[in-house]
């Protein structure tokens, strides 16, 4: 459904209500929004990337000695839902499109690359903590 058939639905009129730090972003979390953090001894960084499915492998993160961080994935096709006895085909699209992307970001300084730890986490979100040089 195309984006004006969507605003025509009925039951898609403010469907939609934002409040508190909802109400100040964008609806939908884009991918390759990071934060980084900067410790004593290292750096941690986090990467959104709703979409990507945690158990496809479809998620790859290098990261350089010179603190280069590159981050490949791919974003499977939410169009349509399935549970175990319906299938949903999605009236509204906020959500990234589906293929592939690549995020690329330099930490602070350099970084010992025998020493890092990744978490995906259940809510979309790569962290990395990277150990300084």
């Amino acid at each position: 459904m195309d984006a004006q058939a969507s605003s025509d639905h009925p039951q898609m009129k403010s469907a939609v209500v934002l409040r508190g730090t909802a109400k100040d972003g964008k609806p939908g979390p884009p991918i390759g929004v990071v934060d980084i953090g900067v410790a004593e001894k290292a750096y941690l960084f986090r990467v959104a990337v709703p979409g990507v499915d945690k158990e496809s492998g479809k998620l790859k993160c290098s990261i350089g000695v010179n603190g280069r961080v590159e981050i490949q994935g791919e974003i499977t096709d939410r169009g349509v839902l399935s549970s175990s006895s319906n299938v949903y085909r999605m009236i509204t699209q906020q959500l990234s499109p589906t293929g592939p992307f690549s995020v690329h970001f330099n930490l602070p300084g350099p970084v010992d690359t025998r020493f890092t730890l990744a978490n995906f986490r259940q809510d979309g979100i790569l962290e990395v903590m990277a150990f300084k040089k």
